[in-house]
C-alpha cells in the first residue's frame, strides 16, 4: 500500500449496468476497518466523462467505461475494467504505460451462455410471436423447430465460447467451432482454425459470434458470409456490433438469405456498452430479435466483478501482485 494514506477509490459505473452502490459495499465488507478509519476512500460516479478536480487523486479505478481524466491522475496505481474485453479502453489509448489494466476474462461466460441459449431457443420456438399474439387475443399454434441434432458454429471458442458449448451439448446439438490452433475442446465435436470460419459458418444451422473485434474479424459476416449461410440459419451476436456489416444483416433478413437472427450488440458505442437509437432502420428487418446489449448483465454481474476488484485491492494492500491483468496492459509496458 506504501505511503497510500487514505487509498483513494474510484467506482464508475453508468446507468442501466448496475450502481457504484453495489461494489462499494463489497469494498465495505472486505475492508471494515480500513472503510470506517477512512485508511480506504470510496468515490462513486455514474458518468466517466464528466469528474470534478477532486478525484484527481485517485489511486485505483474500478469502472464500466471509460475515464476520461486517467491522464490527469498522477498517482494512480491501476484500474480495474467490469468486462471481460478491454478493445474499448485499448481504442482509447491514453492509459500511462506504467498503470495496469485488470479486467475478468470468461467473466460474463455464464450469463452469456445463457443469454445465447435462450435467444437460440426463442428463433427456434417462436416465443416472441406467441407473445405478440397474446397481447392480441390470438390463439394461433405455432410450428417450432428441434435444437436436437442441429449444428451450432461456435465462432471463437474462448471462455465465452465454451460455456455456450457445453450448454448446446446438453441439447444434444453437433458443436463446432473456431479457434486460434486445433486442441480438443470440451463439448466441441470439431474444432477449425480461426482462418477456416466459412467452414464452420456453411455447415452451421446456428452460427454464434462470440470473438472479440480484431482485424481480422472487423466487419467479418459481409454479404459475401451471409450468401454463405444455409438459408434454414440463424445468425446469434452477442459479441461485438462492429463484427457484422449492418447493410449486410438487413439485406440477408430482408431478402430472406437466412431465416433469422438476434442481436445483442450493437454498431454505436456512446453510450457504452453499446447504443441503437430508436430512429435507427434495424428496427424495422424482418425476422430480428433486437436485444439492448444485456446478456453478461445479470443478478450476479457485480459479485462476480466486484470480488476481483476486493481481491485486487487487498494484493495491493499486501504488496502481491495483481491478477487478471490484461495481455498488453502489464505496467511499466514499452
Amino acid at each position: 500500500m506504501g505511503n497510500f494514506n487514505p487509498l483513494n477509490v474510484l467506482v464508475v459505473v453508468q446507468p442501466g449496468l448496475g450502481t457504484p452502490d453495489e461494489y462499494e459495499k463489497l469494498i465495505e465488507q472486505r475492508f471494515p476497518e480500513q472503510v470506517a478509519s477512512g485508511a480506504i476512500r470510496i468515490r462513486k460516479s455514474t458518468n466517466g466523462a464528466n469528474l470534478g478536480d477532486e478525484v484527481l487523486d485517485t489511486h485505483i479505478i474500478g469502472s464500466g467505461m471509460i475515464v476520461t481524466r486517467v491522464p490527469e491522475m498522477k498517482d494512480l496505481q491501476w484500474i480495474m475494467t467490469f468486462s471481460s474485453g478491454v478493445d474499448h479502453w485499448e481504442k482509447w489509448g491514453q492509459i500511462p504505460k506504467h498503470v495496469p489494466l485488470v479486467h475478468l476474462p470468461g467473466g460474463s461466460g455464464i450469463p452469456v451462455a445463457e443469454f445465447t441459449i435462450g435467444l437460440m431457443l426463442n428463433l427456434a420456438k417462436k416465443f416472441n410471436q406467441m407473445w405478440d399474439n397474446q397481447k392480441e387475443n390470438k390463439f394461433m399454434r405455432i410450428c417450432g423447430e428441434e435444437l436436437y441434432g442441429k449444428t451450432l458454429g461456435i465462432i471463437g471458442l474462448g471462455g465465452i465460447g465454451r460455456e455456450i458449448a457445453k450448454r448446446a451439448k446438453n441439447f444434444e446439438m453437433r458443436v463446432i467451432g473456431t479457434d486460434i490452433r486445433i486442441i480438443d475442446i470440451p463439448f466441441v465435436d470439431q474444432v477449425y482454425l480461426s482462418s477456416q470460419v466459412d467452414e464452420v459458418i456453411s455447415q452451421s444451422d446456428f452460427v454464434v459470434l462470440s470473438c472479440p473485434e480484431t482485424k481480422e474479424t472487423l466487419n467479418m459476416m459481409n454479404e459475401e458470409r451471409f450468401k454463405m449461410m444455409k438459408k434454414s440459419a440463424y445468425l446469434i451476436n452477442c459479441a461485438r456490433g462492429s463484427l457484422v456489416v449492418k447493410e449486410a444483416l438487413m439485406k440477408a433478413l430482408n431478402e430472406e438469405w437466412i431465416a433469422g437472427a438476434a442481436n445483442d450488440t450493437h454498431w454505436i458505442k456512446n453510450p457504452l456498452p453499446s447504443y441503437l437509437p430508436s430512429e435507427d432502420e434495424l428496427w424495422g428487418t424482418k425476422n430480428l430479435i433486437i436485444t439492448p446489449h444485456i446478456s453478461s448483465w445479470t443478478d450476479m454481474y457485480e459479485k462476480r466483478f466486484g470480488a476481483i476488484l476486493v481481491e485486487n485491492i487487498d494484493r495491493f494492500i499486501k504488496e502481491q501482485p495483481l491478477i487478471n491483468v490484461a495481455p498488453g496492459f502489464e505496467a511499466n509496458r514499452g
